[in-house]
Order: C-alpha cells, then sequence, then structure tokens
C-alpha cells in the first residue's frame, strides 16, 4: 500500500506542475518520489506502479475529456466517465513503461541517474498516445529550462527532469544512510546540471533576441471569431461572415497588415481542388493574402478525397498553396482501420473520415517568404516538422491553424499552446497559431508567448512577426530524436550483456 500511495503521490505531482495548474517545480519531484515507490520492486510491479502514477496524472490534467465524450461524442456521463478512465489508463502506461525499463536497468547495475532518464526518453519517444504530452511544457514560464530542445527536442529536456528527480532521490537516500560523500556527489551533480540547464539557456535566448531584433517582418493579424466546432453547421452563415467582417476590420484599423489568418476549418464548405479562384467565397472584400483552414474536395473518374486542409491566397483570391493534414487524429478525424473495415464507421457516427495529406510543402508569400504550415495536433508532433523542413527546406516562419473549441472552457487551450512553444525553440523560427475560440498567439523563436488572446473571446490579434531568413537549422533539425535512439541502443546493449555476456562468464 505504501509503494501505491507514493505512486499516486508521484502522478498528483505530475498534473500539479504541468500547464493550466502552473506549479511547475513539482515536476522535479514526480521522478524522486515515483523513484520511491519503486524500490525494491520487480520489473513487473514497477510497471504497475509507474502504471498507476501515469493514471493518476493523466486523470489530473485530462479532466476535460469528459466534455469532450459528451459534447461532441454523444455520450451520457457515466459512459464519458468510462472512456475517460479507459483512455487515461491507456495514456498513463506510458510511464508504466519507463518505470520498468527503470527498474530493469537499475536491477543490470545501471545507477538511477542514468536509468531514469534513458528510461524516460525511451518511453516517450516509442509509447504512442492519442493526446502527446512531454514534461518540458512545463517550463512555460522559464522558458531558460526548455532551451535544451533545440539539441535534443523536447525528449532531451524530460530526460534531464527526470535526471534531477534521480539525483534528489539518491541524495535523500544518502542523507537517510548518513553516507556524506554520496550526498556531496548527487548534491553537486544536482547543482552542476542546473547551472548548466539555466546558463545555456540564458545563453541561447540572448542570442535568439540579437537576431530577432535585427529580423524582417511579416505583419499578421489573426482572426478569432469565437465560434466552435458546433457553430459552424449552426450558424453557418454567421460563421464564415464574421471572419470577414473581422478581417476587413483588422485590415482598416491595421492597414500594414500583410497576411490575414483564419484557423482550422474557418471557411466552413467544402472547396473543390480545381477551384483556383476563391475571391468571391473567402476573401470578399479583403485585399491581403489569407491563410485559413478548409474543407478541400478532390474528386477524380473513380473516387473521392476528403482533406481537412489550410489554404493561402493572393491578395486578389487566387489560390496560392494548399496543404493537407497529414497526421490525422484517431477518433476525431479518422477510425483506426476504417479502411479495411468500412464498418467501424457505424460504432462512431460522430467521427469524421477524412483522406490523409501526402504532399510535404511550406506556404510561400509572393515576397518569397515560405511558412512551414501544420494543422490542430500537428503542432505536437516533432517528427512531422522535421519532415516537413527536410522535405522543402529551411521555412522562415512556422504557422498553424487549429480548433480547441472541442474542450471547453477548461486548461487544454493552454496545455496545446505550451506543446507547442517547443516547435519555435526546434526550429529557432517565430510561430503564428490561430484558434477558433482561443489561445491564439505569436510565440517568438525562444518559444516565449509574446502576444496572444483570450479564451473564449471574440478578437482580433495583430503582431510584427519575426522571420528568420539565414536558413539556419539547429541540432535537433539536423539530427533528431537522438536522446531516445541512444536510450534504446543502451537498452539494447543492456539487454546483450545480461543475456549474452554475463552468462558465458558465469
Amino acid at each position: 500500500m505504501r509503494s501505491a500511495g507514493l505512486a499516486a503521490l508521484s502522478g498528483v505531482l505530475y498534473f500539479l506542475g504541468f500547464i493550466g495548474f502552473g506549479y511547475w517545480p513539482l515536476v522535479f519531484l514526480f521522478p524522486a518520489v515515483l523513484l520511491a515507490a519503486l524500490e525494491g520492486r520487480t520489473v513487473r510491479q514497477a510497471f504497475l506502479l509507474g502504471a498507476l502514477a501515469g493514471f493518476v496524472g493523466m486523470c489530473g490534467g485530462y479532466y476535460w475529456l469528459v466534455h469532450l465524450l459528451q459534447a461532441f461524442a454523444g455520450l451520457s456521463l457515466p459512459l464519458a466517465l468510462l472512456g475517460y478512465a479507459l483512455l487515461n489508463a491507456y495514456q498513463g502506461a506510458l510511464w508504466g513503461l519507463a518505470a520498468a525499463l527503470c527498474a530493469y536497468g537499475r536491477r543490470s547495475g545501471l545507477p538511477t541517474v542514468l536509468a531514469l532518464p534513458a528510461a524516460v526518453a525511451l518511453a516517450e519517444w516509442a509509447y504512442p498516445l492519442l493526446f502527446p504530452s512531454v514534461v518540458a511544457a512545463s517550463f512555460l514560464e522559464v522558458p531558460q529550462l526548455m532551451q535544451l530542445a533545440d539539441i535534443g527536442g523536447a525528449y532531451l529536456v524530460d530526460a534531464w527532469v527526470a535526471f534531477v528527480g534521480s539525483a534528489l532521490f539518491e541524495a535523500v537516500a544518502a542523507f537517510r544512510r548518513s553516507d556524506p560523500k554520496r550526498l556531496g556527489q548527487h548534491l553537486a551533480g544536482l547543482a552542476v546540471s542546473l547551472v548548466f540547464v539555466a546558463g545555456y539557456g540564458t545563453w541561447r535566448l540572448a542570442q535568439v533576441d540579437a537576431q530577432v531584433a535585427t529580423a524582417r517582418r511579416l505583419e499578421v493579424a489573426l482572426i478569432q471569431a469565437n465560434l466552435g466546432a458546433a457553430e459552424k453547421t449552426t450558424r453557418r452563415q454567421e460563421f464564415l461572415l464574421r471572419h470577414q467582417e473581422m478581417s476587413r476590420a483588422a485590415i482598416s484599423a491595421h492597414p500594414q497588415t500583410q497576411l490575414v489568418v483564419w484557423p482550422e476549418a474557418a471557411f466552413n464548405r467544402a472547396i473543390p481542388r480545381e477551384m483556383k479562384d476563391v475571391g468571391q467565397f473567402i476573401t470578399v472584400g479583403i485585399d491581403r493574402p489569407v491563410l485559413s483552414g478548409a474543407i478541400t474536395v478532390l474528386r477524380t473518374e473513380d473516387e473521392r478525397f476528403v482533406y481537412n486542409s489550410a489554404i493561402l491566397t493572393s491578395s486578389t483570391g487566387q489560390v496560392r498553396g494548399v496543404y493537407d493534414k497529414v497526421k490525422l487524429l484517431a477518433f476525431g478525424e479518422t477510425i483506426p482501420f476504417v479502411d479495411r473495415f468500412p464498418s467501424l464507421k457505424k460504432l462512431f457516427p460522430y467521427t469524421g473520415t477524412f483522406d490523409r495529406g501526402k504532399i510535404l510543402r511550406h506556404f510561400q508569400l509572393e515576397d518569397g517568404t515560405k511558412l512551414l504550415p501544420m494543422i490542430c495536433y500537428e503542432d505536437l508532433l516533432p517528427s512531422l516538422v522535421r519532415r516537413l523542413w527536410r522535405a522543402d527546406g529551411p521555412a522562415e516562419v512556422l504557422v498553424n491553424v487549429t480548433n480547441d473549441s472541442w474542450y471547453g472552457d477548461t486548461h487544454e487551450p493552454g496545455i496545446h499552446l505550451a506543446l507547442a512553444t517547443l516547435r519555435s525553440i526546434e526550429t529557432r523560427r517565430a510561430l503564428i497559431r490561430s484558434t477558433n475560440t482561443g489561445i491564439s498567439a505569436i510565440v517568438d523563436p525562444g518559444g516565449r508567448v509574446v502576444a496572444h488572446t483570450g479564451q473564449w473571446t471574440q478578437e482580433i490579434l495583430p503582431a510584427s512577426v519575426p522571420l528568420i531568413e539565414d536558413g539556419s537549422t539547429t541540432i535537433y533539425l539536423r539530427v533528431g530524436d537522438w536522446p531516445a535512439w541512444l536510450s534504446l541502443f543502451g537498452f539494447l546493449g543492456l539487454w546483450g550483456w545480461r543475456r549474452y555476456g554475463a552468462g558465458r562468464r558465469a
């Protein structure tokens, strides 16, 4: 019971330290308390305790799933609660995997301060989540602690958090054993890591600020009409008219505007892909380029394809580019295995079934400025951003159109924004992020939110966005998720040594 209680406590520390609750120092205690729960436990027991910690953590952080399942999946409260529990149990099992890997490493002779960071990096990278999440986003208010992401992505930041928690755990254990030598070693390691990470973050942010100060600017206006997913159909005409009226008002108030950005599916009619001029439908009276979410339809002789898209128009309404969402959200935009088993649609009548985009291409303004596009939860997927970067070269700025109205007036929009800021750090590019009901924002290349709207408010957000034009890339963009790969090879090597090397010596 003591171990289970400690595991549950670690889960509470996890979600209280996360965005929305905001007690970020607690995320360092989360791994320390989890390690206390794992003391003397087998690998199997460690998995169960880690899964319990993850379940509690996810329940606290993802409470908004109940609203989502009721409002948009049409479930009764009991069924919504059941779905909430099942999904959080699945998501929380990530920490069961991390705990099991850590226990295996420790039993194989790996020091805790190496075993847990490696386990966390590997588990977060390998475990498929419906709603991606990383601990690194907890540091939204202290961006100096997030800057390691340009070297090794969010997985490196999370491995560092695990190292700090491990060092705290080992320091407490040494103190209880009256072992001043070990206590000093672990406190020294903890201090050095904190100084290094904070120092690196401060140095990199100073570099970012110097580059931003001399950068060319793109003047944008983000349109947040405060009409959510339900209003796309119930207030269909108003939905479009409000975006158009607010766009014209934005240009009138800010004539320097060079680009108007609407959120995901802001144009709530299907656009045939052969249509190359949408001036009479979308950009009525708007004499600026518009980037908008939309549903597009491609018809061939034999098939019909429907895409969740973003389109870029010229100042006269000509279509300059279309990007189709590549990573569709399971049970929101697609049903797993629906292509093979079409009857699954009957089980999920409220789930849309879009086709996946296949062309990885940036948007390009008339002056040559490249914008790397993302739709909705794609801004949580660093691997996708790296694919887009490799496919079409460096971009000057990132842009995301999304719809977080599904989740109600909860912490989710803030969590989503915090997670998205990591893409700016990994690429060292500003992020333009337009949403239907908030939070729309501008994120600078250091991952700092420099301008934002409220949540469930009708607002126009004008902003001057820095464009990084030198074609530079980061270590992360060049090398990728090396902390996870290093951890994978490390655990494989440890397994091979135990299975073969240790056996021969015996």
